[in-house]
């Protein structure tokens, strides 16, 4: 964690709420090494974290209990990532993930994609994003 924290700014890496598993008897390196105040949920209180659970809830549309992840190619994997934060957000003014962050990093970019397994000259399937 402390890895993935260190490549993002510090304006936008204030705070982090945790449940309470022992996968984060550490956060005190978060405190210390990065200047982020740890935060932990009451024990059964999901609510209290409401942004990742409605993360959770979005991703059970591509990843039912059902679906053994293990089983799901890098690629796929990269799909249901992709697909997530291009889809706008309400909470973000109807702003895709992808451009808030940008917007937060105050970058400008333009992104084309397109899908090759049903692409052809007459029908594209391709989009650009712009922020």
């Amino acid at each position: 964690m402390l890895a993935i924290f260190a490549r993002i700014k510090p304006a936008l890496r204030k705070s982090i709420t945790f449940d309470n598993d022992t996968a984060f008897a550490q956060h005190g390196l978060l405190q210390s090494m990065r200047a982020m105040a740890t935060w932990f949920c009451d024990a059964y209180a999901s609510w209290q974290k409401g942004g990742v659970e409605n993360a959770n809830g979005r991703l059970r549309r591509w990843l039912p209990r059902h679906i053994d992840i293990d089983r799901l190619s890098d690629a796929e994997i990269q799909d249901i990532v992709i697909t997530a934060n291009l889809t706008p957000r309400k909470c973000l003014g109807f702003k895709t993930p992808f451009q808030a962050i940008l917007k937060q990093l105050d970058k400008d970019a333009q992104i084309r994609f397109s899908c090759t397994c049903c692409a052809s000259p007459q029908n594209p399937r391709s989009a650009i994003l712009k922020v």
